[in-house]
């Protein structure tokens, strides 16, 4: 190549480098992005309202960007782990490794730790928090503990809170309604991997595009949005989730075909920026952000951030309930958003707590459950 001329682009799999790549702090920086959106209603801030939604003319707010965000990493990361895998059983064991013990954790805290707090707190006593009924902690425990969240609450507690006061459920931890349709999208995969269908690159590609119709129909009109197959119940909520996971897994399946181009990159973030502000996020940017989220997570490496562990996951999961004890115990109640500077307090005191519990979470829990993976027995001849 002459100096001086065009650099010739490189491919997705020729250029990402397990070593070199900031894939874990970017999956942090959207989970702090959910703790900010969250504050707004959990705090009762800027009446309750995350501000993104207003700045993007109701296209998106900042938590289901995050979240959306969030998903595409995985799909890319978890079709890539398919190839290291001797199959679907082995997959969806290392999955449930890496998805349930913190979620259970965060289960335990909410409903033996924080519960007990909070119901002191309004009670002055912990009699009748125990009780062995439904709405007490210990239907909250096993109703919830394969993922699907069919408990919100436990025995009214937060009802004081400025979530509890508008919003129809005061949930102890709202965040954990995304990780059935995480869960949903890892077992849709294992089906593929399993009847070795994921070589059908253009079904993988079908499957997208199916949620990305159902999307921008429920975008258009919410009333029109198809639940045609009952796994995929709501199609209203889980459109999205379906759509960007398959997205990055496509990533993963096209990554000899797809360039990874410093023009393209650029161009993407311009698109994804203009979409957001002025129109056309959900039928254009939304596409567009997802080459431009890989782009940057596979060009540029933050792997200095690795250093100290991983608190992605600990970080989102945790941070709901400690939102909520912070506005129980009134602290989110010393000011609003938009008269003085409370509401950014309440916002960095919430993310300092959430990346502490995130840190603790990963190891003194994750990373040892995560050696376990070894353990999926062997293939013996």
């Amino acid at each position: 190549m002459v100096a001086g001329g065009p650099q010739k682009s490189h491919s997705l799999n020729q250029s990402f480098d397990t070593k070199r790549n900031a894939l874990t702090l970017a999956r942090f920086i959207f989970a702090s992005l959910v703790v900010v959106s969250h504050s707004f209603p959990l705090g009762g801030y800027h009446l309750n309202t995350d501000p993104w939604s207003g700045w993007s003319k109701g296209q998106d707010d900042l938590g289901t960007i995050a979240v959306s965000a969030f998903l595409l990493i995985s799909g890319f990361l978890v079709a890539r782990s398919y190839d290291s895998v001797r199959g679907p059983g082995e997959f969806l064991f290392r999955r449930a490794l890496r998805i349930l013990p913190a979620f259970w954790l965060a289960l335990i805290v909410g409903a033996l730790v924080l519960g007990p707090i909070a119901w002191y707190h309004e009670h002055h006593t912990l009699r009748g928090y125990f009780v062995a009924s439904v709405g007490g902690p210990w239907h909250y425990l096993y109703s919830n503990v394969f993922v699907q969240i069919h408990q919100w609450n436990i025995n009214g507690l937060f009802a004081s809170t400025p979530f509890g006061q508008n919003a129809p459920v005061s949930s102890i931890n709202g965040s954990l309604w995304t990780l059935i349709f995480e869960v949903k999208c890892y077992i849709v995969l294992a089906l593929l991997g399993g009847l070795g269908l994921l070589r059908f690159r253009k079904l993988v590609v079908g499957i997208a595009l199916f949620f990305f119709v159902m999307m921008v129909i429920h975008f258009v009109n919410p009333t029109m949005t198809f639940n045609i197959i009952p796994f995929f119940f709501p199609m209203a909520v889980s459109a999205f989730p379906f759509f960007f996971f398959f997205v990055g897994a496509l990533f993963h399946l096209y990554g000899d075909e797809i360039p990874m181009d410093r023009r393209l990159g650029v161009a993407a973030w311009i698109v994804v920026v203009y979409t957001m502000f002025f129109g056309g996020w959900v039928v254009l940017g939304r596409l567009v952000f997802c080459y431009a989220l890989i782009w940057t997570v596979v060009t540029f490496s933050a792997q200095w951030f690795e250093r100290w562990g991983d608190p992605t996951y600990g970080t989102y999961v945790f941070a709901f309930p400690i939102q909520m004890m912070l506005a129980e115990f009134g602290f989110s109640q010393m000011g609003r958003w938009n008269n003085n500077l409370y509401g950014a307090i309440y916002i960095a005191v919430s993310l300092a707590l959430s990346a502490a519990m995130g840190y603790a979470s990963w190891h003194l829990l994750e990373k040892h459950a995560l050696r376990l993976k070894k353990r999926w027995p062997q293939r013996t001849a």
